[in-house]
């Protein structure tokens, strides 16, 4: 702000030293083109204006560069050109625009002069501020020494004093044993010290007593594995075959046929029933034929101690869809069942699965069984694939 003001006043100053001067005119400048000022800017009648009058010639590249900030020597440069050569007399300014130009910067002299001294005030009261921030700093720094300095040590030497007596307190008899307390979160594991007496076969974590050589039990045993999830509930879509008579109509085109059926459905299972073997019973709905299959089935999964379990199934079901050579009925074809089918477990509680299912049908009275419509009897295939989700 104090630089504005002292490019105002001598300003100010330079306008009146140039209409004090004599009518004698110098030479007019030279024309200089600035090669930055764009065609169009805001400011570009301006800066011609300034370059004509001689007060501005530019950098020595030939550029104007008007973003970036005035230093005090190029104020005094400007304001030197001003007042030794009368530019401003030569830039259409008769001697009487001048006067009157002199008489308004003189006429706001007082307050600018006025504007001056509050900014000295306040130029002088930050310096106050600033002698009172170093002192206090310095106040602050001094605290770190001395009185304060030497009763830190002190109470630092009383506190080791006190640590010491605790640790040399020696142990008195040993009372009778309280209640055992609600067990605690388990803690991170540290490091594994030298083996030592063997003080506990029950899985407790115990240290002896510091003085009678007694077993302290900290805590209760925790299991070291979760009991493993193998109760599950799913979810799943796939698709069987359509032979020669069962064929379903193409999604896509209502019009025709394809060799295949679709179907969704929903699983529900224990993976250990007896030992390894588990248990399951499915559902599927197929829109083909309007058809409903249910099986029970024996299940056996290898554990591979991976996320990968494959599984393999026998068991027995039944469909029911309409019936052949009348779809106004409905009636049902019992089937023996095989699965071959693999999970792979995303989480401990959830996993994707994807199976073959083999269905021997003992009958072929119902579209639904897949097979061909002059067999009476035979193997249907089919995959689906979906998710589990443990319990």
């Amino acid at each position: 702000m104090r630089k504005s003001l002292i490019i105002a006043s001598t300003l100010a100053l330079s306008l009146g030293a140039a209409s004090a001067q004599t009518t004698t005119t110098t030479a007019a400048p030279a024309q200089v083109t600035l090669s930055d000022v764009p065609a169009g800017h805001w400011a570009k009648d301006a800066v011609d204006k300034i370059v004509q009058c001689g007060l501005i010639q530019g950098f020595p590249d030939g550029t104007f560069r008007g973003n970036e900030n005035l230093t005090r020597y190029q104020a005094a440069l400007i304001f030197y050109r001003a007042l030794q050569t009368g530019a401003l007399s030569g830039c259409g300014f008769g001697a009487t625009d001048m006067t009157t130009i002199a008489n308004g910067m003189q006429e706001v002299s007082t307050e600018l002069a006025a504007i001056a001294s509050r900014v000295t005030d306040l130029e002088k009261l930050t310096a106050d501020q600033q002698a009172r921030i170093d002192a206090l700093e310095a106040k602050i720094n001094g605290m770190g020494s001395g009185t304060a300095s030497t009763d830190v040590a002190a109470l630092n030497a009383r506190i080791d004093a006190l640590e010491a007596a605790i640790r040399n307190i020696p142990a008195g008899p040993q009372g009778p044993a309280g209640p055992t307390g609600p067990q605690g979160p388990a803690g991170p594991a540290g490091p594994q010290g030298p083996a030592g007496a063997s003080t506990s076969t029950t899985g407790t974590v115990t240290t002896p007593a510091p003085s009678t050589g007694t077993t302290v039990v900290i805590g209760e045993p925790t299991p070291t594995t979760a009991p493993a999830r193998d109760i599950y509930a799913g979810v799943n879509v796939g698709a069987k075959m359509a032979g020669s008579g069962s064929e379903c109509k193409d999604l896509s085109n209502r019009a025709s046929n394809v060799n295949y059926c679709l179907n969704g459905g929903v699983v529900v299972g224990k993976n250990n029933v007896v030992g390894p073997v588990g248990a399951r019973i499915s559902a599927d709905y197929q829109a083909g034929w309007n058809a409903v299959s249910v099986d029970a089935n024996a299940t056996y999964a290898l554990n591979t101690g991976s996320r990968i379990t494959p599984y393999v199934g026998a068991g027995l079901g039944l469909t029911s869809g309409q019936q052949r050579g009348n779809t106004a009925q409905n009636t049902s074809d019992v089937y023996v069942n095989a699965i071959a089918g693999v999970d792979f477990n995303v989480t401990d509680s959830i996993a994707v699965f994807a199976e073959y299912n083999g269905r021997y049908y003992t009958s072929n009275k119902g579209y639904a069984t897949g097979l061909d419509s002059s067999a009476s009897n035979g193997l249907s295939n089919g995959i689906k694939t979906g998710v589990k989700f443990y319990f």
